[in-house]
C-alpha cells in the first residue's frame, strides 16, 4: 500500500509493557542474521549534518535501500550519531524477531507504535516490517520478513519513521515535501500526492537548480531555515513521466511495472552535479498543474493554504507525529512566504519560473 494513498481503515495501537529488555531478542536475531549471510556490511552518510551508520546483516537489503541514500555517502565516522541495524529473514533463513501479535481481523494499512522513552518503534503487518529506536544507545534495528518484497515506495524512501524520530531529536523536522534551490537558497515544495511536488523537483535536473527531494525532506528553523536533502529517490505519477517529463523515461527504475507503480528515478545516479544535501530555505511553494496552459507562473497564496498543502499530507505520512509536529509545521509555515506555482507544459519554464523568484527573493 502505497503511503499517499493510506487505508481507510488504518490502526494505530500503543504498546505500553514494552522495556528494554526485549531489545535483547531484536540484536540476537540481527547478530544470528549476520552469522548466517557471512558478516556485517557498513555504509556511512551525512545526513542533516550529522553521521548514520547503516548495518546490514543481508547483502540482498542492502542492494535494495542504499541506493536512496547514495547521494549523502561518506567515510565512516569515529562515533556516529545513529547506527541502524537491518536484516531480514528471507535470506539469513531464520525466524524472526519478536513482533506484536496481530489477528487476520486487522486491516492492510494497521499501524502498531509504541512510545516508551528512550524506545519507540513500530510494526506494520501489511509490510511485514518491525523497526526500533532506542535514542539513548543511539541505535535502531529495522527488520523485514523479505528483502526481495519490499515496495518500491520502502525502497525508495527507507527506515522513515526511525529517521523522523532521530531527526526530531536533532531539532529537524521530517516533512511530505520537496525541495529546490541553490547553494543560496531555495523553496519548500508542499501539496498532497498528485500536486505536482515532484514534477517541479525533477525538472529542475539538468537546470541551474539543484535537486533535494521531491518526497520527504527534512527542516529545521533555527538558527534560521534550512532544508536538508534525505533521499535521491524521485518519485511520479506514469501519466507525467509518460508525458510532462518524457526526457527521464530511459532513467526510470522499474518501467516494467509501471501499471502497479510509480515511477522511481534514482537522481545522484543519472544526475551527480544536480543533487545537494540541502540548502537554506527562502520561502514555501505550493504547485498546481496547469495542463491547459503552456507557461508557469508564480501566485499568491494564503498562509492558511501553504499550512494546509503542508500539515494533513505530512501529519498522515508520519504516522506517529503529534501535538508537537503539528505545532512546528505551524511555526515552519509562520518564519517563511509562501507563494503558488502554476505549473505549464514548457519544462524548462518551470525551474526558469523558481529561478526567477529565488532571484527576487534573494535581492529583497
Amino acid at each position: 500500500m502505497d503511503p499517499e494513498r493510506p487505508a481507510r481503515h488504518a490502526a494505530t495501537a500503543g504498546s505500553a509493557d514494552f522495556t528494554s529488555q526485549q531489545l535483547e531478542p531484536m540484536e540476537r536475531s540481527f547478530r544470528l542474521a549476520a552469522e548466517a549471510t557471512g558478516g556485517v556490511s557498513s555504509d556511512h552518510y551525512l545526513l542533516a549534518g550529522a553521521s548514520l551508520e547503516l548495518q546490514f546483516a543481508s547483502p540482498a537489503l542492502r542492494a535494495e535501500l542504499t541506493p536512496a541514500f547514495a547521494h549523502l555517502a561518506v567515510d565512516a565516522a569515529d562515533l556516529p550519531s545513529l547506527t541502524v541495524r537491518l536484516w531480514d529473514s528471507e535470506t539469513s533463513q531464520l525466524p524472526p524477531p519478536p513482533h506484536p501479535e496481530v489477528s487476520a481481523q486487522h486491516p492492510e494499512g494497521a499501524f502498531f507504535h509504541f512510545h516508551n522513552p528512550p524506545l519507540r518503534g513500530v510494526y506494520q503487518p501489511g509490510l511485514n516490517s518491525l523497526s526500533i529506536l532506542d535514542s539513548g544507545a543511539r541505535t535502531a534495528w529495522h527488520w523485514v520478513a523479505s528483502a526481495q518484497n519490499q515496495p518500491y515506495w520502502e525502497k525508495a524512501s527507507p527506515i522513515r519513521q526511525i529517521l523522523f524520530w532521530w531527526l526530531e531529536s536533532r531539532e529537524f523536522l521530517q516533512v511530505h515535501g520537496g525541495a529546490v534551490g541553490t547553494s543560496d537558497g531555495g523553496v519548500l515544495l508542499v501539496g498532497k500526492g498528485g500536486s505536482g511536488k515532484s514534477t517541479v523537483a525533477l525538472a529542475a535536473l539538468g537546470s541551474p537548480l539543484l535537486y533535494a527531494g521531491d518526497d520527504y525532506v527534512a527542516v529545521t528553523l533555527d538558527p534560521s531555515p534550512r532544508v536538508a536533502s534525505l533521499y535521491n529517490s524521485g518519485k511520479l505519477e506514469p501519466q507525467h513521466v509518460n508525458g510532462l517529463l518524457s526526457h527521464l523515461l530511459e532513467n526510470v527504475t522499474n518501467l516494467d511495472r509501471l501499471d502497479d507503480e510509480k515511477a522511481v528515478i534514482y537522481t545522484h545516479r543519472h544526475f551527480p552535479s544536480h543533487v545537494t544535501s540541502g540548502f537554506p530555505l527562502r520561502a514555501v511553494l505550493v504547485p498546481r498543474v496547469r495542463p491547459e496552459s503552456k507557461t508557469s507562473r508564480v501566485v499568491d497564496v494564503s498562509k492558511a493554504e501553504a499550512f494546509s498543502a503542508l500539515a494533513p499530507s505530512t501529519m498522515v505520512q508520519l504516522h506517529t507525529g503529534g501535538r508537537a509536529t503539528f505545532a512546528a509545521l505551524g511555526r515552519l509555515i509562520e518564519r517563511l512566504p509562501a507563494y503558488g506555482l502554476e505549473i505549464g507544459s514548457d519544462v524548462a519554464a518551470i525551474s526558469e519560473t523558481v529561478g526567477e523568484l529565488l532571484s527576487g527573493l534573494s535581492g529583497a
